[in-house]
């Protein structure tokens, strides 16, 4: 992610658990109480600032948002293993890894080549490296609910967002910060209701 987006893709995080939650509610009939439905509103009153507030929507944010939690839905209805999951889900991307790979090559912009060994040692581990927490990620699918199995996530926007704010200097204008506030209140009140169960 390219600097003056960490901040919008940081937000896209702190979304989707919280989305999560509300695909659980309406298409797994998950249960809900009064204070994970305020956690809802409360993201959606976040949004809804933004727009007002800025003019604009926060497209990265919501696409990382959407994107994740359409993932985990479908992982959770579908029924199969984490393991034949992935399996599946990888002969499926593959094609469209081959074509791209393949248009690197005819361009001669591929860095991955025997030309750079240390930049493609890293480039062969870091599908592992991809792999392993996105194996742990579906696996912790099939023992809990939607909600719970995202709560992880919101290290990444926490780390993500001081990132963008301390190390690259991203602006952090008023209006996204309240907007962050709202967010940051429905973390609370959500972590809060996972701590009683």
């Amino acid at each position: 992610m390219q600097t003056n987006n960490l901040l919008d893709g940081a937000l896209g995080y702190y979304i989707f658990p919280i989305l999560s939650v509300f695909f659980g509610i309406i298409f797994l009939k998950e249960k809900y109480n009064r204070n994970q439905i305020i956690s809802v509103f409360l993201v959606v009153v976040a949004l809804i600032y933004l727009l007002i507030k800025l003019g604009e929507v926060p497209w990265i944010g919501i696409t990382v948002a959407v994107t994740f939690s359409l993932y985990g839905l479908i992982r959770k209805k579908v029924k199969v293993s984490s393991d034949i999951g992935l399996l599946i889900e990888t002969l499926l991307i593959a094609p469209i890894a081959i074509c791209l790979f393949t248009y690197l090559v005819k361009l001669n912009i591929n860095i991955f080549s025997v030309n750079e060994p240390v930049l493609s040692f890293y480039l062969f581990w870091a599908g592992l490296m991809t792999l392993v927490p996105l194996f742990c990620y579906t696996k912790g699918f099939s023992l809990i609910g939607i909600g719970p199995a995202s709560m992880i996530f919101f290290l990444t926007p926490t780390a993500q967002f001081f990132l963008g704010l301390f190390y690259f200097n991203e602006p952090l204008i008023l209006d996204k910060l309240i907007s962050f506030i709202f967010i940051w209140i429905a973390v609370i009140i959500y972590l809060n209701e996972l701590r009683k169960e």
